[in-house]
């Protein structure tokens, strides 16, 4: 199966191998990381609302920046 171009919380949720509230926490709304996200995201804005990654994006992100996340600096 080819990797999807758009990833929802659960896509997030399955590669990080991490739950909502620690990704909520600790990435998506770290104000430093978030500016960048932002970028190739969509960040629901209430509860009926989603979030949408680009895949392809939001792997990168977080490959480059694995040591500085899971050592909050």
């Amino acid at each position: 199966m080819s990797e999807k171009t758009w990833w929802g919380m659960n896509d997030l949720i399955a590669h990080t191998g991490k739950g909502r509230k620690w990704l909520k926490e600790n990435v998506l709304e770290v104000p430093r990381y978030k500016q960048e996200i932002q970028e190739f995201s969509h960040y629901a804005e209430n509860n009926n609302d989603r979030y949408v990654f680009v895949g392809s994006k939001m792997k990168k992100f977080l490959e480059d920046n694995f040591s500085r996340i899971m050592n909050n600096k």
